[in-house]
């Protein structure tokens, strides 16, 4: 019987991998992997635990190991590459055997943990789905090629196939499963299949995302016209000035006017210090704030963040929204996600959807 294996890195992958396991795999036995890249992980984990969809759920600190803080030895390294389970069961400890592995990052801990379950079970599927726009960028394929390990001699060669046995991310990837196949950027040499979109009107579903993610506890209250989707630059050190330009919008319009929701990874809230309001659970997926409150009426705003394009991408719904990409000075910031191809394929789709999404030059511009 098939057993699928679930990994998340942040509350969107858990959405989305809910979504998956829902419609997919109702009927089949599923455990799923929730690691600290995000806030609120734990909690997390014990109320997904609570809503049954999950067979087995665990709760895994993985991000230091995922982001090559952790530094190896020779002896080390040739214990993963021989016996990677028994490296994983430094993380966790699985009591299955799978058929399936479903990830959306490529990073360091997927590329173990593939390996260990790969030695368990030779016929492992591997499949990857949606992480936002990043997984329709070239940024993505480098990723995924560099789980590509080049052996030229014949004796390593011998030594990856047949002793270490080594199952790579790169070449053994079944299929990649995204929300809207036509906006793909690179073309992969595996399959690439459509993700149905998530019904907002599923309200079987809804209800148990509700549960997962304690929507009903929240406070937050989504009552202001203009509604700013912060994005991950300071949480990864990047300077950037977001706030100014917020700043900026406040002076025209009012802060009393403006929400800032507060990027899940985000650790320190800039703004509710200058007075603005802003929502206190960061553990709720925007995408479950779309099912659950009516945003006919506001005005979203970012910068180059997909957040504005999920409502249309994956839920298909309108909206009227704002990127102030133009109004920040990012040419002095050196991250991939504000230049070259994230910006590239954002503004690709913010053009496609223009009669939904403008990019302003000013903040004058924002109505």
């Amino acid at each position: 019987m098939n057993r699928q294996l679930f990994v998340c890195n942040s509350v969107y992958q858990v959405l989305v991998a809910m979504w998956i396991k829902y419609i997919y795999h109702q009927r089949e036995v599923s455990d799923l992997i929730i690691s600290d890249h995000m806030n609120g992980a734990k909690t997390l984990t014990e109320n997904i635990k609570k809503t049954g969809i999950f067979d087995q759920v665990y709760y895994v600190e993985s991000s230091a190991f995922a982001r090559h803080k952790i530094l190896f030895d020779r002896k080390q390294r040739i214990m993963m590459s021989m016996c990677p389970q028994h490296v994983l069961k430094n993380f966790v400890k699985l009591n299955a055997k799978y058929t399936e592995l479903y990830m959306a990052n490529v990073d360091f801990f997927s590329q173990l943990l593939f390996d260990a379950l790969a030695h368990q079970y030779s016929r492992l599927k591997l499949i990857i789905f949606e992480d936002g726009l990043f997984t329709y960028s070239r940024l993505y394929e480098e990723d995924y090629k560099s789980t590509y390990i080049p052996v030229k001699s014949l004796i390593k060669k011998w030594l990856h196939s047949i002793v270490y046995r080594k199952k790579t991310i790169y070449g053994n990837v079944t299929k990649l499963l995204v929300f809207n196949p036509e906006n793909m950027v690179w073309i992969p040499e595996f399959q690439v299949e459509q993700l149905k979109k998530i019904d907002s009107h599923d309200d079987t579903f809804r209800k148990l995302c509700n549960q997962a993610f304690a929507y009903d506890k929240s406070t937050d209250v989504y009552d202001k016209k203009y509604i700013f989707l912060e994005e991950s630059f300071f949480a990864e050190g990047v300077q950037i000035d977001d706030l100014e330009v917020i700043e900026k919008l406040a002076e025209r319009i009012g802060r009393d006017k403006i929400m800032v929701k507060i990027h899940p990874r985000n650790p320190h809230n800039r703004f509710l210090e200058l007075g603005y309001k802003t929502n206190q659970d960061t553990s709720i997926p925007w995408e479950l704030i779309l099912m659950n409150v009516d945003m006919s009426d506001k005005v979203l705003i970012t910068i180059s963040s997909s957040s504005i394009l999920n409502p249309i991408l994956i839920l298909g719904q309108g909206v009227k929204a704002y990127s102030i990409y133009e109004c920040v000075d990012h040419e002095h910031c050196h991250s991939r996600l504000l230049s070259g191809e994230m910006w590239e394929i954002a503004h690709k789709l913010f053009v496609k959807y223009s009669d939904m999404i403008k990019i302003c030059n000013s903040v004058d511009e924002i109505e």
